[in-house]
């Protein structure tokens, strides 16, 4: 039996569990129980240790973890949700038919040639220190590299709690832009369907098979091929929110193991 684990006093949290949990006739709890775990946000302080522990046991071969946020793609935030098994995101490799992407139209823009600034996107600190365990201030480290390694002017995105405010400027940063920089954020994905080199830092991110190579590549990056291809295997892995309560994302998933 699934149980999803809440974030005490979110609504959002609460509801999506809910939603997902009552799909594959599971429950909600405030403690540790045995089976798969079920997450949309986590907390220090609320459901972070219960996180903890049911990563731990995934990752000795235990029940699994199931892992929710928002969409990988700009244009569906607030409207779609991911969700991957023992992972942040997705890897972003696969098979897919693209169908599930081709319905949300994003047209994907030949890779820029020339650009003038770096886009810098930093996520939230509760997510670097609770759920990546960062060891320090990413945005300081990166900057600091940054300024190093080249001389374009950085553009920082500061992290807003209003996620669609936030993805409503993404595209006026990117005009203009050189490459864009991260740790995980899904403004990856957005830069590379937009034609612009993104960074990325962590292995666990869906942008990672499109990635621009390491941060010393900053003024070369790499520009991959098979981007559609990639973008459908994103688009397979989310879900909207009825899809979610009918049972199709947990079908899908299980589908995939």
């Amino acid at each position: 039996m699934v149980t999803g684990y809440p974030i005490g006093g979110k609504p959002k949290s609460q509801q999506i569990c809910l939603d997902f949990v009552r799909s594959c006739g599971g429950q909600v709890a405030g403690e540790l129980r045995d089976g798969p775990a079920f997450f949309y946000g986590v907390v220090a302080g609320a459901n972070k240790d219960i996180f903890d522990a049911a990563r731990a046991r995934a990752a000795a071969g235990g029940a699994p973890i199931y892992y929710c946020d928002n969409s990988y793609f700009d244009a569906e935030r607030q409207q779609s949700f991911r969700i991957t098994r023992n992972r942040l995101q997705h890897t972003g490799i696969g098979i897919s038919t693209c169908e599930r992407f081709d319905r949300l139209a994003i047209d994907i823009q030949p890779w820029r040639d020339v650009g003038q600034h770096i886009v810098v996107c930093p996520q939230s600190d509760p997510f670097m220190r609770d759920v990546v365990g960062y060891p320090g201030d990413w945005l300081a480290d990166v900057t600091a590299e940054l300024n190093l390694l080249t001389q374009r002017p950085l553009r920082i995105r500061h992290w807003n709690r209003d996620k669609g405010a936030l993805a409503a400027t993404l595209g006026q940063d990117l005009a203009g832009a050189h490459a864009l920089v991260t740790w995980s954020s899904a403004a990856a994905v957005t830069a590379i369907l937009a034609g612009i080199p993104a960074f990325v830092m962590s292995p666990d991110c869906a942008a990672a098979p499109m990635s621009a190579g390491p941060l010393s590549q900053i003024n070369s990056p790499l520009k991959p091929t098979g981007r559609r291809d990639w973008a459908g295997v994103l688009a397979d892995n989310e879900w909207s929110i009825s899809e979610i309560r009918d049972g199709t994302a947990w079908r899908m998933l299980n589908a995939q193991e």
